[in-house]
């Protein structure tokens, strides 16, 4: 059997038996380094390499080679959706981040210049905030696919706490729109910053512990969402987390469509194989 087709399967028996790749390494004896990059497809292992790690996944070589596992079924199936979700995660990063820069001109102009705030322009911001929960809800997607791909679980919890940041954030700034005493609002949008923050910091580390499967581009997300989750949990250095904020969605945008390259290439090597 050759690379990719090797690595995809050992990878799928592997989460099919609820390991993880230290816990592979503590019953085979295999470095991590040496199962990262059979796994990946980068090398071609010894027989000998194969059969240990067979054997500490309990499935003898001859099956291996003649069985197709449960796990590998789902697999691909994720594969095959994952690319349209990570691509529409993609656009509605985008968008997100243009809705959000919009939104962020919208606060000044309410802040500064609240006189001649038009009442009409309550219903334009109440439609972008709802705009701007719906494309980060997809974007969040994208990021809780590559959770499962490579086996990240704070991703997972990081990704649905931002989700949840952002719509208790999108829902207070809605309400306090009808709000005439703009003074009181330094309470609830300071435990926001601060809970918003702690979360961030969250995700942030999370990204950064995707950078064995998305490289470079992950762990530099992961500390610009770190940055801004210190700015923003100090309550008084929150506008520095909004200047952050943009480099910040850009990149994380790169590492979901580097995934969805990541997507098609594995595709295209499995039609290249059953060919």
């Amino acid at each position: 059997m050759q690379q990719p087709e090797l690595g995809r399967r050992l990878t799928a028996l592997r989460k099919e038996r609820n390991l993880t790749q230290e816990e592979l390494v503590e019953k085979s004896h295999v470095s991590v380094r040496t199962i990262q990059r059979i796994e990946a497809g980068e090398v071609l292992p010894r027989m000998s390499t194969v059969k240990i790690l067979l054997e500490a996944l309990g499935e003898s070589y001859e099956t291996f080679l003649t069985k197709p596992t449960n796990m590998e079924t789902r697999t691909e199936q994720l594969e095959h959706s994952g690319r349209g979700i990570l691509l529409t995660a993609v656009i509605a990063g985008a968008i997100y981040l243009a809705v959000e820069i919009s939104l962020g001109a919208l606060d000044i102009a309410w802040l500064t210049k609240e006189r001649d705030w038009e009442p009409w322009l309550n219903m334009v911001y109440i439609g972008l905030t709802v705009v701007m929960m719906a494309a980060y809800t997809l974007f969040a997607r994208g990021f809780i696919l590559l959770s499962k791909l490579f086996e990240n679980k704070l991703l997972t919890i990081g990704a649905y706490l931002m989700m949840a940041a952002v719509i208790g954030v999108g829902i207070l700034d809605c309400v306090t729109l009808f709000s005439g005493d703009t003074e009181r609002l330094w309470l609830p949008y300071s435990i926001a910053a601060a809970v918003s923050g702690a979360l961030t910091l969250v995700f942030g580390i999370a990204l950064i512990r995707l950078q064995d499967g998305m490289g470079e581009l992950s762990r530099v997300a992961g500390i610009l969402e770190i940055l801004i989750g210190c700015a923003l949990v100090t309550v008084i250095l929150f506008f520095i987390a909004y200047v952050i904020m943009i480099p910040a969605i850009v990149v994380e945008i790169l590492v979901l469509y580097r995934g969805y390259e990541y997507l098609s290439k594995s595709t295209a090597n499995q039609v290249a194989l059953s060919a």
